[in-house]
């Protein structure tokens, strides 16, 4: 939905931080011996990026953490290098994960700013593209770190299609032509009240591939639902205007107003506001009604 840029470091740097901040010296230790194991496993990420094919990277099982996953290293201990080293943190690791977390400039990139990114004071959640419950490998990859609000983050789940035409947008990692694009579409129903419905259609051209891709990420973020309740807290003042201050724009002026922000580049152009205003720009109805 939202192009991010690709968190500054090198792919191996918050796995090296974490490590040498442990105090379990043997368990640095083992670390340090399955690093070139890791270099290795983050080198099949790079490559499955390539391809858009991250499904087919190695599973582990559900729960089990005692099992050996990559290398010597425990399932368990993946994980908890990421929930311990990184999260509760308090020195190198946890500002880079918190750098990461700022990249998102507070507007989720899977839902285009849809979500809250946290409270007050807060930087919100950091998504695991690939949850660390089925790919522990990646628990601290910088790329498999997404910044999210917290539905999307739910929305995603822990687990992750094994069809690669069911897999997410990835905010870094994927084509620009997800994020430049439209293929989100909203249509108006002159109904009391006004009814917005919100639907994806990719363009023809599009390889089948993505545009099941894009469908699929339209569902796991439930951006219908949150797309429509969005549309309605808009419409209210919108009309209230139109009543009043814009009632002296004809039709036509009134749909290039509503353009203006149809078109707004620094909108996410699959968001939620862009892809209203589209529909009621597009609606001869919505242009033309006399809503005294």
């Amino acid at each position: 939905m939202k192009r991010l840029d690709a968190p500054p470091y090198a792919s191996i740097n918050l796995y090296d931080e974490s490590v040498a901040g442990l105090g379990d010296e043997l368990l640095k230790k083992k670390f340090l011996h399955n690093r070139p194991t890791v270099v290795e496993a983050y080198g099949r990420f790079d490559e499955s990026s390539q391809t858009k094919t991250w499904c087919d990277l190695p599973r582990a099982a559900h729960g089990n953490p005692e099992a050996i996953v990559l290398g010597s290293l425990l399932k368990g201990e993946l994980v908890s290098l990421y929930d311990e080293g990184v999260v509760k943190s308090k020195g190198k690791p946890r500002n880079m994960y918190d750098q990461i977390k700022l990249g998102a400039h507070d507007e989720c990139p899977y839902c285009g700013g849809m979500g809250e990114m946290g409270e007050v004071g807060e930087l919100g959640t950091a998504d695991h593209f690939l949850p660390k419950a089925y790919f522990p490998t990646y628990a601290v990859l910088p790329l498999n770190l997404v910044p999210a609000c917290q539905v999307c983050n739910k929305g995603m789940g822990g687990s992750f299609p094994t069809d690669e035409n069911s897999q997410p947008l990835h905010p870094y990692l994927d084509e620009d032509h997800f994020f430049l694009e439209k293929w989100t579409s909203a249509s108006v129903r002159n109904e009391d009240p006004l009814v917005v419905d919100f639907e994806v259609k990719s363009p023809a051209s599009w390889p089948e591939k993505d545009r099941q891709r894009v469908t699929a990420h339209f569902k796991a973020c439930k951006l219908e639902a949150r797309y429509r309740s969005r549309a309605w807290t808009e419409l209210t003042p919108l009309i209230s205007q139109r009543k009043s201050t814009l009632r002296i724009f004809s039709s036509e002026q009134f749909r290039e107003h509503l353009l203006v922000i149809a078109n707004e580049p620094n909108l996410p152009i699959n968001g939620w506001k862009r892809t209203l205003y589209s529909a009621l720009a597009a609606s001869q109805w919505f242009c033309e009604a006399d809503f005294a």
